[in-house]
């Protein structure tokens, strides 16, 4: 009975798409056709009105009615096919605790008979679409041109770290505070295929390969779309810092205006000279957050660098890597706080800090749009979420 179910079903399909057909089917096929066959009625016989064929209807209204059918609720979204490049909505069940896609990044870096991937993937969002990324592919001409990327707003790129996973809380954070503020391109470069690896002293000798990657995605910003330098900011956690230092070398004469250095790496980049690691003149402005001793700096990196809570640890973090991540928490929540990060100018010597009183809690740490400023500054934050505490009065 099934074979012959399908057989029908399979016929249907084929004539209704115009193509001739040979099915071979057991048992007596061309009997059971015949007798299911004679059980249908003509649709040539039927009365016009509701299910009388559209094309030999002499009553309007039946037309009107068949155009107006839909298996869609009232209200339904339609979405277009094949517009999500990169899905970052929130995952659910096993993976909002485990990433699969990047599980098997990791057993591919640990495979040393797998080839590299050793490319950077852009993925835009805007508010037209916040969670489903459009790839931009300068090497496909017809996508970029369908990407959606509006010169006219600024534009915020973002670099993950290492070990970082793509649907992680760092491009999703972000992305999506950015999108709350207002209309922006914002862009997430995934590198995720080689950070997935490790060992960090490998992914260390890749900087200045995605470095240069980013920098000629960012002049293709500008040669394709008439992107202006001045609008883009790059914001680098980690070795992601290192990567938009990386690229703003090598964009010279060109600048971006902003990079926004989350706790920079420090491990193998502490003893580098400014050429090989993230400094000040890597934009027309850098600002660095330094929140872990550890995996970061003690040392100024920026144009400004500010230190929550002194930059060595931050508070309420008492596992491994707490300290480091605490910086893009913050950053994202600078982004659209009412109350924001204020820092007091300081100085350090031998060791010690000297804070200006004076001057207490008067400079603003990240928020959008960048405010350029110079020097270091001490800021104090919450030890939970959320961490700003605005111009307090102790």
């Amino acid at each position: 009975m099934w074979t012959q179910l399908f057989a029908v079903l399979l016929l249907v399909a084929t004539l209704a798409q115009g193509k001739p057909s040979v099915i071979e089917v057991e048992g007596n096929y061309d009997a059971e056709m015949d007798e299911f066959m004679s059980t249908l009625t003509n649709l040539d016989d039927i009365p016009t009105g509701l299910g009388a064929r559209s094309d030999i209807s002499t009553q309007p209204e039946a037309d009107d009615i068949l155009q107006n059918l839909d298996d869609e609720y009232e209200g339904a979204k339609l979405e277009k096919w094949n517009q999500c490049d990169k899905d970052l909505s929130e995952s659910r069940g096993i993976g909002k605790f485990l990433d699969l896609a990047f599980v098997k990044k990791i057993a591919s870096n640990l495979n040393p008979f797998s080839s590299k991937k050793l490319r950077m993937q852009f993925y835009l969002f805007k508010r037209e679409f916040p969670q489903c990324g459009r790839e931009l592919d300068f090497s496909n001409e017809q996508k970029w041109k369908r990407s959606g990327f509006n010169a006219s707003l600024p534009t915020r790129l973002m670099v993950h770290g290492w070990m970082s996973q793509s649907r992680g809380s760092f491009n999703r954070d972000i992305k999506d505070a950015y999108l709350k503020k207002g209309e922006y391109n914002v862009i997430v470069a995934d590198w995720s295929a080689s950070s997935a690896n490790i060992n960090y002293f490998s992914v260390v000798t890749l900087i200045e390969t995605f470095g240069a990657q980013l920098a000629q995605f960012v002049r293709s910003l500008h040669r394709e779309f008439d992107a202006d330098f001045d609008s883009i900011y790059l914001i680098g956690h980690s070795l992601g810092a290192q990567i938009a230092g990386s690229a703003g070398k090598r964009l010279k004469p060109d600048q971006v205006n902003t990079i926004f250095a989350l706790d920079p790496a420090g491990p193998k980049f502490r003893h580098r000279t400014a050429e090989f690691r993230i400094d000040p003149t890597d934009a027309k402005y850098v600002e660095s957050m330094h929140t872990s001793a550890n995996f970061g700096f003690r040392r100024p990196t920026g144009s400004a660098t500010f230190y929550p809570n002194y930059g060595a640890y931050q508070r309420s973090c008492y596992y491994l890597g707490c300290s480091h991540i605490r910086s893009y928490q913050m950053f994202a929540e600078s982004i659209n706080s009412p109350l924001g990060f204020w820092g007091t100018p300081c100085v350090r010597e031998e060791g010690k800090w000297k804070c200006d009183q004076s001057r207490r809690q008067t400079v603003q740490m990240a928020g959008e749009p960048s405010l350029h400023k110079e020097g270091i500054f001490y800021v104090r934050t919450s030890s939970s979420d959320p961490f700003a505490l605005g111009k307090s009065t102790d």
